[in-house]
């Protein structure tokens, strides 16, 4: 009658807590008491458990209807990953003779050096409820925010303070705030079109319409206004997307320092073409393939990535994944072959092809050089490994991974690559702190409430 919709994961010394269970209905109303025991190699601790809100064996009256059950423990500092305890409900009548038995399993999870759990949330509540989460310096102060949408159509906008997500802008669910961005809300792409040291955010819908964050709320800035003669507008429909960098870094600053952002719209039918906003707010096509298919990018337009700034020279590469990886790079007003995989079944190291659950970020996230590092995590229900690699001038190398620890633990700090029933795993970079490394956000979703963790290298002076 009491079920789990998934078993309790943590490493040892840490808290699980709010695992919910479901109580069924099925008993006839009365008196009943739950009470609760464990077995296993050790002995979990502050095992806690109630049942409609009354703490587990305490009398309580029942009615025949449905209600949770919430189950609260400690894993203690010795146990050893992969341990399993077992934890019974019982449910005992005013006669004392047991009307149900059910369990539920607490397992010990294993911990990868490397990378330390600097936030945490849970719920529904906050950061952690939102499903789709935008990131990007959009105030200007050095710092990345998280721009959230909701499934209820919530947006609302955080900033990273005194370690904790703080909420800021929000639409309060009003479709009319922030001058219309709600009907783009799930398709939002992020860069700095203007130069301005602030990150802008494109729509895409049956518009295409560009949001700048000024005077503390999203103002609509240039738009298609719905013309499907629009050249960037054109080249993004019948299944194109956009990748957005730093690709030109010759003649390309804006009213600051900072480069313009521009966007490569691909498309599946072989066009290529690179856009930039001009001073006039409009955008210009600043280089095409004009359809050629015998241009190196065209047998990667499948899979182009941002591939990062790998040799800390300023200037974002371009990454396609296909049959080989290869990075190319904007010269001479063209994009040219780079460094390239040739052929070879790894990428420093990581087997390639990539399988199809492998994340790739690109991301400064260690303290010692400039450079941006590659990131490979395996995900799913058997995920093992997660690896970065850096560039050293004439290929890639392997740097940390959980392999690299004995005996190797399936995680990134504490957070378990194995998906262990949960859903929706994701992951993210963001420069959470101005002038720091980027963090590593990591989402999962389990029984209808969101696991979401903040992690940072472990060791400053260490190369990932």
């Amino acid at each position: 009658m009491v079920t789990f919709c998934r078993e309790a994961l943590a490493v040892p010394g840490q808290t699980f807590s709010n695992l919910t269970g479901t109580y069924s209905g099925g008993l006839t109303p009365g008196y009943y008491i739950m009470n609760v025991t464990q077995s296993g190699p050790f002995a979990l601790q502050n095992l806690y458990a109630s049942w409609n809100g009354t703490v587990a064996g305490e009398a309580q009256f029942i009615m025949p209807q449905s209600s949770n059950v919430y189950l609260h423990g400690k894993i203690p500092p010795g146990a050893t990953p992969g341990q399993v305890v077992e934890v019974k409900f019982t449910i005992v009548n005013s006669l004392n003779t047991v009307v149900d038995e059910s369990r539920v399993l607490v397992r010990v999870g294993g911990e990868s050096p490397g990378w330390t759990n600097v936030w945490t949330g849970a719920g529904t509540a906050g950061i952690a409820g939102y499903t789709r989460q935008y990131v990007g310096d959009f105030d200007g102060d050095g710092a990345e925010d998280i721009l959230g949408v909701a499934d209820n159509g919530w947006m609302t906008m955080f900033h990273y303070v005194n370690g904790d997500w703080q909420w800021g802008w929000s639409n309060y669910g009003s479709t009319s705030a922030g001058d219309g961005i709600h009907a783009y809300r799930n398709n939002l792409v992020v860069g700095d079109f203007d130069g301005d040291g602030r990150d802008e955010v494109l729509g895409l819908s049956s518009w295409v319409t560009m949001f700048h964050f000024d005077n503390g709320t999203w103002n609509w800035g240039w738009s298609n206004n719905g013309s499907a003669q629009d050249p960037l507008s054109s080249h993004l429909s019948g299944g194109g997307y956009p990748v957005v960098g730093n690709f030109d870094v010759v003649g390309n600053s804006g009213t600051s320092p900072v480069n313009k952002d521009e966007l490569l719209a691909v498309n599946p039918n072989g066009w290529l073409s690179l856009f930039r906003l001009n001073a006039a707010g409009g955008w210009d096509q600043v280089w095409s393939t004009w359809g050629n298919t015998s241009h190196g990018l065209y047998l990667y337009r499948g899979k182009l990535r941002n591939g990062g700034d790998t040799n800390g020279d300023g200037q974002d590469e371009l990454v396609g994944f296909a049959n080989w990886a290869t990075t190319f790079r904007y010269v001479n007003n063209d994009f040219v072959w780079n460094w390239s995989t040739g052929g070879a079944n790894n990428l420093a190291g990581v087997g390639y092809p990539l399988g199809g659950g492998v994340v790739f970020l690109a991301g400064n996230i260690d303290h010692v050089d400039n450079k941006d590092e590659w990131f490979f995590i395996d995900t799913g229900a058997s995920a093992s490994w997660a690896t970065t690699v850096d560039w050293s001038g004439t290929q890639f190398n392997w740097n940390w991974s959980n392999l690299n620890s004995s005996p190797a633990s399936a995680a990134i700090g504490n957070w378990p690559l194995v998906s262990h029933g949960g859903t929706n795993t994701s992951y993210q970079l963001v420069r959470a702190v101005a002038g720091q490394p980027e963090f590593l956000i990591a989402r999962r979703r389990f029984c209808n409430v969101n696991d979401m963790r903040m992690y940072r290298v472990s060791n400053p002076s260490a190369n990932y």
